[in-house]
């Protein structure tokens, strides 16, 4: 792999669809600032890792 780009890291408001879409690496917790890294940002963590 010669690269990678997030696009975003945390779950964020769509214009056309709200909150709908989940595709940050961070789950936000909408009624408290809680945060939880998903399954995707530890795998793209473990790629990083295995290239370095």
């Amino acid at each position: 792999m010669r690269g990678y780009v997030v696009w975003t890291l945390l779950d964020n408001f769509e214009c056309i669809f709200g909150y709908g879409p989940k595709f940050g690496l961070v789950a936000g917790d909408r009624t408290t600032p809680a945060r939880t890294p998903k399954p995707s940002a530890y795998r793209l963590g473990a790629l990083a890792r295995s290239c370095s």
